[in-house]
């Protein structure tokens, strides 16, 4: 059994390897000025983060084939979990609308959340607390931790459109040497349309993942804790996201406002990921 652990750690940092390759073909891809040759580094950016994705598969696999026995890591767990949902995303808009100038902005964000989850030391303690461990005998933790992580990669990916449609939008305006990326980016109504779209597929999976750890954690303790912090600053990027989209539909607030609003609903997510550690409840599995 420890030895599927080291293959599944083993795999994960193979993915972690696959990823970084990814990130430097994108970067070099734009500092490109021939188009053709543009075209293949960044194909080959693309194959070396579909790549990084299977290995990270068959090692979250893995590592969920031994945690009944041998506790891993819970951040490592949840952290490379994270990692592959949002590539999964990006992958499946990559296909769609090949925007491949999103990969500079996504992909760091992938590398970092991959490496922390593959190349932090371990824990020196035998896994999750006694509580944590039988609240995993639960099944609906897992439905409430995936979808309320789709809808975190729906919000990167839309955060991602919206920092290169800020750019390109101020690029065209100023006429400056932003302006040189252009051919490097979609054009500004293809970045508006991924970023609301990436909300309206994040959104409801969000939601009903909110909607979840509610009733189970009211189920469960008699009260949902809403002095908690990561479930307080969840709340509040849940609230964003619904001003962003009801924005957009009664107002028809596009382009430039909607990208600022997604990036305030971005970093409200951010915190509240971040008050993991400070959370009573969600610190459990972060041993």
């Amino acid at each position: 059994m420890y030895s599927l652990q080291a293959f599944s750690l083993l795999w994960a940092r193979v993915a972690f390897g696959f990823y970084s390759g990814g990130l430097a073909a994108a970067v070099a891809a734009a500092l490109l000025r021939a188009r053709g040759r543009q075209d293949a580094v960044f194909g080959l950016a693309r194959a070396a983060i579909a790549t990084g994705f299977l290995f990270q598969f068959v090692g979250l696999i893995e590592t969920t084939a031994v945690f009944p026995l041998e506790p891993a890591a819970g951040y490592r767990v949840i952290i490379g979990l994270l990692a592959f949902v949002i590539a999964a995303f990006f992958l499946m808009v990559y296909r769609i609308y090949s925007p491949r100038s999103l990969s500079l902005v996504v992909l760091p964000l992938i590398c970092l959340l991959a490496g922390v989850a593959t190349l932090a030391p371990a824990s020196a303690s035998s896994g999750p607390s006694a509580l944590a461990k039988s609240l995993l005998h639960n099944g609906w933790i897992y439905v409430h931790v995936g979808l309320i992580f789709v809808g975190y990669a729906g919000l990167v990916v839309a955060m991602a459109s919206g920092v290169l449609y800020l750019f390109a939008e101020h690029g065209l305006k100023s006429k400056s040497a932003a302006a040189s990326a252009r051919p490097l980016l979609p054009p500004l109504q293809t970045l508006d349309l991924v970023a609301y779209r990436s909300l309206l597929v994040g959104f409801p999976l969000l939601t009903a993942g909110l909607a979840i750890g509610a009733y189970w954690a009211n189920a469960l303790f008699g009260r949902v804790a809403l002095s908690d912090p990561t479930v307080l600053l969840a709340l509040l990027a849940w609230l964003m996201y619904l001003v962003l989209l009801f924005a957009r539909w009664s107002a028809d607030w596009r382009g430039r406002r909607s990208a600022y609003l997604t990036l305030v609903c971005f970093g409200l997510a951010l915190a509240g990921w971040l008050a993991n550690g400070l959370s009573r409840m969600h610190s459990l599995f972060l041993k």
